[in-house]
């Protein structure tokens, strides 16, 4: 009897416990499928116009604010988005730029509209961006041709 007894012992002594394993597993699994919702949200698909000849670089900036204006079949005005949030107006996108303006007046606006949308309509919200006073602006394309 001695002997099955003490086979158990050394046997349950060289198991490892996974538990605490499999939780660390877990928790950064869920981690990097928040981060990446969370960084999706802001890039909302926008049918972008092509430029014939552009040298555009890809920057990655700290302070950039984006704004999304989106072509809305049967209505007349845009949809806006200040990234991910969405926006009433032109007045009210005004606004919040002034906000982000007063605390750092150096970001970097990103504009990207929808190719369907007319001149006019970008206009106005370059011209909101101009009136927060922020003097960095940037305007998206496609330079992907067959799109």
């Amino acid at each position: 009897m001695r002997r099955s007894v003490r086979k158990r012992t050394s046997s349950a002594r060289s198991l490892m416990n996974m538990t605490p394993m499999i939780d660390v597993t877990f928790l950064l699994l869920t981690f990097f499928m928040l981060a990446s919702h969370f960084a999706s949200a802001e890039k909302v698909k926008v049918d972008l116009p092509r430029p014939d000849d552009n040298q555009a670089a890809d920057r990655r900036l700290k302070d950039k604010v984006i704004i999304n204006m989106l072509h809305v079949e049967g209505e007349t005005e845009p949809r806006l988005q200040l990234g991910p949030v969405p926006v009433a107006s032109v007045n009210d996108l005004g606004g919040r730029l002034r906000e982000v303006g007063e605390l750092n007046p150096n970001v970097q606006v990103i504009l990207r509209a929808d190719r369907r949308l007319p001149y006019g309509q970008v206009r106005e919200v370059m011209e909101a961006v101009a009136g927060a006073n922020l003097t960095r602006l940037q305007v998206v394309t496609d330079l992907e041709p067959g799109r």
